[in-house]
């Protein structure tokens, strides 16, 4: 069986906001279980990466090769235009994009960041000043159309987690919402912030070009507890083996419009 060439980008490793290490082991096991990918691990963390950053940026093939990005760098690389260009080139010629938790805020103009508006078409959703989020708490996720490629033979689950609230589609995308979770209204946050009361998005799919993308907004690890929601530093939110499972077949979907090679994965791992 061809693997999928799947190239995971890694951003600012130290431990100022989500744990994106403990997230990037989690998901190298997950899709390593499937059998179906080859991975290249991008990061300057050299105990985590296959390579540096500099070294892939260094290379003009590797990038056009790539058949599925996995995207959790925040605003730490790709932050320069010819950096961007070079991205955004290869999902608009096919390759596919794959955003993550966390990484929602990271080109927010009104939070002092750099703006990258195409990278911003490709995930859709983002949040902005309207956006919140109760505690992390436990949530109902509910499969909103089960005759997707990668929600097929899912059921409705419970999880653990951070429910983001009215996400805003910035640039007004076309968006397909695979899977909502109920935000509750007494579930409140460190800043008092309430939930909706309402079904939100957790799992869209789109385009950016020729490229197929998916926006997953579960999967909320903090790497220390702040007085938010017990088990915010643990790996609770990726307990669910449906979580797992949309999390590895969003990446072949991504790449090749199917799944089958990941089909049969059960979601059943143990993540170190």
């Amino acid at each position: 069986m061809e693997k999928i060439k799947l190239h995971y980008l890694i951003g600012d490793t130290h431990f100022g906001g989500h744990d994106v290490v403990r997230v990037a082991r989690a998901n190298r096991i997950l899709l390593d279980k499937t059998g179906a990918f080859d991975i290249l691990m991008v990061s300057d963390d050299e105990t985590l990466g296959d390579m540096t950053f500099d070294a892939y940026l260094g290379d003009d093939s590797l990038m056009e090769s790539c058949q599925v990005f996995v995207f959790n760098c925040g605003n730490y690389r790709f932050n320069c235009k010819e950096e961007q260009n070079r991205l955004e080139k290869a999902v608009a010629a096919g390759a596919g994009f794959v955003f993550l938790h966390g990484d929602h805020p990271c080109y927010w103009v009104d939070a002092g960041m750099q703006p990258w508006p195409e990278i911003e078409k490709m995930a859709g959703l983002m949040w902005r000043n309207k956006t919140r989020h109760g505690d992390y708490a436990d949530a109902r996720v509910t499969v909103q159309k089960s005759e997707h490629p990668i929600m097929q033979g899912l059921t409705d689950f419970d999880t653990r987690d951070e429910i983001f609230c009215t996400c805003e589609n910035v640039y007004e995308v076309p968006l397909e919402v695979l899977a909502t979770a109920y935000s509750d209204p007494e579930v409140v946050s460190r800043h008092g912030l309430h939930g909706t009361g309402k079904e939100e998005p957790i799992l869209t799919t789109g385009t950016y070009g020729k490229g197929r993308t998916v926006n997953h907004l579960l999967g909320h690890v903090w790497p220390y507890y702040t007085g938010h929601g017990l088990g915010e530093n643990t790996m609770l939110s990726f307990a669910p083996r449906q979580f797992r499972q949309m999390l590895v077949r969003s990446c072949e979907w991504a790449a090749t419009g199917k799944v089958e090679k990941t089909l049969a994965f059960t979601g059943e791992a143990r993540l170190s």
